[in-house]
């Protein structure tokens, strides 16, 4: 068995697992557990019988009768032998038929179907004999590297077991059973409790096996890292129930599934997550301990789907926008030469500055400031982002969110805009003018954050009509010609601005100006893209698809002394155009799934650029898959 994460959303995995072929997960698990009669007691059966019971033939008979039912057949059959007798005493069948049969035995455990399973809620009386119950297994697991991670440990709530487990994680444990997960769907804090636990003692390659839940529950629960699902809560709707809980057969399983998979493909999770939610309080409890207490923050993209819904408060907390806000507040500062700050309401269409308003109110700016306009910062004031530079209007999410506009502000994104405001004008200094062309809550939020700070700010009339009306704009017009005293600067500073703004906030406050000199040459647009040379060299892009920077080698032998987005590879020399995952020594623990890398040996020499295919801890943990996509290559003579 082996399992490969291939991309993530939150802690949910798509990824491939080997179970005699490869299976997408997340998928169904055809559980076929062998009768107490068949093996157990070991003791109790004499070699004829246990013979013909264990017999190559009749394995392979029930191995291939498994495989030919045509509703499992897309789905990865195990079949599972419970190796614990603890009748008063600690015995493992295996062991035994291994000491009886070994060419059966062998048989049995090569095969990728077969699972030995672990069942990890042992009577409390049973205590005493649990060192030597760790004992057996450990020898079991010993007899051949064939099973290596072909165990299923079943834990139960709450079990004081648990610590022990760790002694069995070296080898290998390929997946963990939540036995109790069931009974605790409508209790989320005690959910979220054994989810914990349990992932605080596992390595991230060992799967989820989540039994008898329903299929309402998948898209949460993936959300949650859970990998294999069953069919055994199959059962009609009843009056109050879920309205989205069709579990009548197995194709509504399997439908959640598809709708699963095609959402984490398509960076869409969340949402999924959201919709299901909605339908059920307890998801919607749930959904709100989630984003408190589990990081998600390392499992999400710097950049991912197209565009980013917010339509209910819970998308107000979801990691992509609690990212933003924290990268806002902690990585960006005015520059030294901005002189006055004008206040802007956002806009539907995105970026703001290719939307009809915007265009206007950037018209009014260039007309009345002409050159001085280059000395003015502009902040787009808004939910649930809070405060956008206009310097990152183009970056994921500032130029993907989406939300139901009904000029109403809820308490959370007043609260928010205000605890956002705040931080921000904390930082500016005093000599900064502040001027406000907005309406209704902005207006109000910006108005009580100036005046709770003490700072002046020059604001429009409440009886003006819409901001984008004729005298609306005149009165903006007036406002910055009899309000704002500022000094022109040249226009290329501005353009250095916007770039040094994206490099902060993409690689932490202050590498904007270690990557961009004040003698770099500039070529393009930023609404197409900008090349950016140094000295002759290509030294970075922007890209207006994402609103981030792409470095070249150049670029990164710059950063290379911040040690920020530092990939230290386990090797003398790159071959072809990826990494994987276990050639990484080390990785820096913020480096977050599409962020740009450099590649450096043990001896701190460049190698190479590329974009990280899973966040900084993982590229270190994870033993297989895909680790870095290779960008630029130093060349071996060079």
């Amino acid at each position: 068995m082996s399992f490969e994460i291939r991309k993530f959303e939150g802690l949910g995995r798509l990824g491939n697992v080997l179970l005699g072929r490869p299976y997408e997960t997340p998928t169904f698990l055809n559980l076929q557990m062998r009768r107490e009669d068949d093996l157990s007691p070991i003791e109790n059966q004499d070699s004829y019988k246990l013979k013909k019971i264990l017999s190559k033939s009749n394995l392979e008979t029930f191995f291939q009768s498994q495989h030919q039912q045509p509703e499992l057949s897309s789905f990865p059959t195990c079949i599972l032998y419970s190796s614990l007798q603890m009748q008063g005493k600690s015995l493992s069948n295996l062991t035994r038929i291994e000491d009886l049969f070994p060419e059966i035995f062998q048989s049995l455990v090569s095969r990728d179907e077969f699972f030995h399973l672990i069942p990890w809620d042992l009577p409390e009386i049973y205590l005493d004999h649990i060192n030597e119950y760790i004992s057996t297994i450990k020898r079991l697991i010993s007899i051949t590297s064939i099973l290596q991670s072909k165990f299923m440990v079943n834990i139960p709530f709450r079990s004081n077991l648990a610590e022990s487990l760790k002694e069995l994680i070296p080898f290998k444990v390929g997946i963990i059973s939540l036995g109790d997960i069931s009974s605790l769907l409508n209790h989320p804090k005690f959910l979220l409790q054994y989810l914990s636990s349990i992932k605080e003692i596992i390595t991230p390659d060992v799967m989820l096996y989540a039994p008898g839940v329903p299929s309402s529950f998948f898209p949460i629960l993936t959300y949650l890292g859970i990998d294999l699902f069953d069919f055994t809560f199959l059962s009609t709707l009843t009056n109050g129930g879920n309205i989205l809980e069709m579990d009548n057969n197995a194709e509504d399983y399997k439908l959640v599934i598809n709708r699963i998979k095609s959402a984490l493909k398509s960076g869409k999770l969340r949402d999924l997550v959201r919709i299901y939610a909605n339908s059920y309080p307890p998801q919607k409890t749930l959904l709100r301990m989630i984003d408190k207490q589990i990081p998600l923050d390392q499992g999400t993209t710097i950049y991912g789907a197209k565009s980013l819904y917010c339509t209910d408060e819970t998308d107000f907390s979801r990691p992509e926008v609690k990212r933003f806000r924290e990268r806002v507040r902690d990585r960006y500062r005015l520059a030294s030469h901005i002189q006055g700050i004008v206040f802007l309401p956002c806009s539907a269409r995105k970026p703001y500055s290719q939307s009809k308003s915007h265009r206007a109110f950037q018209s009014a700016i260039r007309r009345t400031l002409k050159s001085r306009r280059h000395s003015l910062a502009e902040i787009i004031l808004t939910s649930p982002l809070g405060i956008v530079p206009r310097e990152l209007e183009y970056t994921y999410p500032a130029a993907h969110y989406d939300i139901p506009v009904t000029g109403d502000w809820s308490s959370l994104e007043r609260e928010q805009l205000a605890e956002d405001l705040e931080n921000f004008l904390k930082n500016c200094p005093t000599t900064i003018q502040l001027l406000g062309y907005v309406k209704g809550t902005e207006k109000r939020v910006l108005v009580d954050v100036c005046k709770n700070l003490d700072r002046v700010v020059h604001i429009i009339d409440d009886d003006v009509p819409a901001l984008t009306s004729k005298e609306s704009l005149y009165q903006f017009r007036h406002l910055l010609t009899e309000k704002l005293i500022i000094k022109t600067i040249p226009k290329r500073n501005k353009l250095l601005d916007f770039l040094r703004v994206v490099a902060d906030y993409q690689f932490g406050f202050g590498v904007g100006k270690l990557l961009i000199p004040e003698n770099v040459r500039l070529q393009g647009y930023k609404e197409l893209g900008i090349r950016i040379q140094l000295a002759g060299k290509h030294l970075l892009t922007f890209r207006s698809s994402t609103g981030f920077l792409t470095l070249s080698l150049e670029a990164a032998r710059r950063m290379i002394g911040t040690s920020k987005n530092i990939v230290r590879f386990d090797g003398e020399s790159i071959r072809g155009t990826t990494i994987f995952a276990n050639a990484i020594r080390q990785a820096d623990h913020e480096i977050r799934i599409n962020d740009e890398v450099i590649v450096v040996n043990e001896n701190e020499e460049l190698m190479a650029t590329g974009v990280a295919y899973l966040p900084g801890k993982l590229l270190v943990d994870m033993p297989r898959g895909l680790g870095v996509k290779i960008r630029q290559k130093v060349k071996e003579n060079a």
